[in-house]
């Protein structure tokens, strides 16, 4: 798993097969009797397929439930009346809060169906007490003496996933029964000396053998690496649960900002006029063609997404951000259904006119050749949370408290990192913008 290769010859059979079923994209799939429109508003939202979660035994549901901005427990509650099992949580998620929303509801529920997690984020030398302790802390949130997987959030370096101070804590949770599993997520790298990827440090937590569960990025964009390791993950027993299963952004919108900053009087920068321009000549181009397949409509791609990654049978659960009511509901409404003909070439489209674009989460194959130590894949995580999940101000707050290595190094630079890109992203574009969207307001 050490050794990174880069194949696309399952997103280009992916594309060549869809798009070349364009003419007979609106077939309903044979057999197939759509509801209507009224019936799926009105029709109570339940999960409907639970997974197997690796060696745990654990069936949780295929929509799991990510919180990272979750304290309403009105919401929460309605979540569990879905069905919705799998809860994600971790110690920096708002501060504490979601983990305190979560223990207020779950007092008052049976816990034996539920599967709750939590991470902590791990520094390098941390020893079994520091991190026993901030595990108390949790539970203690959490109003509860256990929980059922304690993950180790976001290492971005193998040397970390084999802390020993870590899993020496785990090792005494268990035995005092205070924990049931072991976990780890990965967003790739972050930030620091020597960047890897995330499929390097999965790689290297699955040839551990400590962790039961794994929760990393997999959508129908950043394909090569989410594949290989759910093989890994089928191999060894590893529960799989997926994030950024959702790679869709409004991209077409960065020529307005670019007009705006003119009208400003603000000269925007060259490599942001030249992403403005290329998306442009996209539009032109692909403008019906997208109109035809509803590629304007985020929600749309946004389901076949979701049901892309759960046609995957080695997936364990999908966990998703869920802010409100709405949410809720499309993404519950999901649980169950395959993924139709038309949806398949759907995504193919998006990919095909957006996907250029789309700087894939937790790749960070770029990040070696940046002569500034920018952190590339973090950066482009933030601008996400900003321009796709609606997140604005926890992005602006995150890329504010970025020590050292923020895009407006990247203003001036010869762009080593788009040369580098292996999918022909305009990195460095994507970069300015970020800067743009992050450093104001």
């Amino acid at each position: 798993m050490s050794k990174i290769k880069v194949s696309r010859l399952s997103r280009r059979r992916f594309l060549e097969g869809s798009l070349a079923a364009l003419s007979g994209w609106a077939l309903p799939a044979k057999g197939a009797v759509p509801a209507s429109p009224q019936a799926q508003i009105l029709a109570p939202a339940r999960i409907r397929s639970f997974r197997l979660l690796g060696r745990t035994g654990f069936k949780v549901s295929d929509i799991g439930l990510g919180s990272s901005e979750l304290t309403d427990p009105a919401l929460f509650e309605a979540a569990l009346d879905t069905g919705i099992n799998y809860l994600d949580c971790a110690e920096v998620y708002m501060g504490g809060q979601v983990e305190r929303t979560f223990g207020r509801v779950l007092k008052h529920r049976r816990r034996d169906s539920l599967f709750l997690t939590t991470k902590i984020v791990v520094r390098p030398g941390e020893t079994k007490e520091s991190v026993k302790g901030r595990a108390l802390k949790c539970l203690e949130r959490f109003e509860s003496d256990r929980v059922d997987c304690f993950m180790m959030h976001a290492p971005a370096t193998s040397a970390l996933v084999r802390l020993e101070g870590f899993h020496a804590a785990v090792r005494e949770l268990k035995a005092e029964g205070r924990v049931g599993y072991c976990g780890i997520s990965s967003h790739g790298a972050r930030y620091g000396d020597l960047p890897e990827t995330m499929e390097q440090v999965l790689g290297t937590a699955a040839e551990d053998g400590r962790f039961d569960v794994m929760l990393f990025v997999y959508n129908f964009i950043q394909r090569d690496m989410g594949e290989r390791l759910l093989k890994v993950c089928r191999e060894r027993n590893i529960g799989a649960v997926l994030m950024k299963t959702n790679p869709v952004a409004d991209y077409f919108e960065t020529q307005d900002q670019v007009d705006a900053l003119r009208k400003q009087g603000r000269q925007p920068n060259p490599s942001l006029a030249a992403l403005a321009a290329r998306l442009k000549a996209v539009a032109d181009k692909a403008g019906p063609f997208r109109k035809s397949l509803k590629l304007d409509s985020a929600a749309s791609v946004r389901d076949a997404a979701v049901k892309f990654v759960l046609a995957n049978p080695a997936v364990s659960s999908a966990c998703v951000s869920i802010k409100n009511t709405d949410d809720l509901r499309a993404f519950v409404g999901l649980s169950g259904h395959k993924l139709s003909r038309s949806e398949t070439t759907t995504l193919a489209a998006y990919e095909a006119t957006s996907g250029q674009f789309y700087c894939r989460h937790a790749c960070g194959l770029c990040e070696g050749c940046c002569p500034k130590g920018v952190p590339v894949n973090t950066i482009m995580r933030f601008d996400h949370y900003f321009r796709a999940q609606g997140r604005e101000a926890h992005a602006r707050a995150e890329y504010a408290a970025l020590a050292g290595g923020r895009a407006e190094r990247c203003l001036k630079c010869y762009g080593p990192c788009q040369s580098a890109c292996p999918f022909g992203v305009p990195v460095q574009g994507l970069l300015a913008l970020a800067h743009e969207n992050l450093s104001r307001g």
